[in-house]
């Protein structure tokens, strides 16, 4: 038989020692620093995002341009919202293999490798919002 109060105490002990390794995570001044430039980055991609989003007429959408064929891919609205949830999923996935490997010996450069590979992604995607924006409105 399933005794229910030791799962419902394994949980929450987990779930405090998962709390306690997020914030002596969010205590190193560098992971505080690259977690305010990522949210700032990824509002700017859902307010961009959001603005398209206001601004379109139709339900169709340019949502990608070749140099080669001009605009060769239309789609919904909606679409434009799979590029913030995306650099969102980015930033989740990458802290949460940060949290990890906290107790790891070389968890600074790993955090730092991390970080940066999501800095990088949201400014790809930032870039990716602002072509879409480019294609539709200029």
């Amino acid at each position: 038989m399933i005794n229910l109060s030791k799962i419902q105490i394994s949980t929450q002990v987990a779930i405090k020692n998962l709390q306690d390794l997020i914030f002596d995570l969010l205590s190193f001044f560098y992971i505080k620093i690259y977690l305010i430039i990522l949210t700032l980055l990824n509002i700017a991609i859902w307010a961009l995002s959001f603005f398209i989003d206001s601004r379109i007429e139709g339900q169709q959408i340019a949502l990608h341009y070749n140099v080669d064929f001009g605009i060769d891919f239309y789609g919904d609205k909606n679409n434009i919202y799979i590029i913030p949830i995306l650099g969102l999923l980015i930033i989740i996935i990458n802290f949460s293999l940060i949290v990890s490997v906290s107790r790891s010996r070389d968890r600074r450069f790993i955090s730092h490798v991390l970080m940066i590979a999501s800095l990088i992604s949201n400014i790809i995607l930032l870039t990716a919002v602002i072509s879409v924006y480019l294609i539709n409105f200029w």
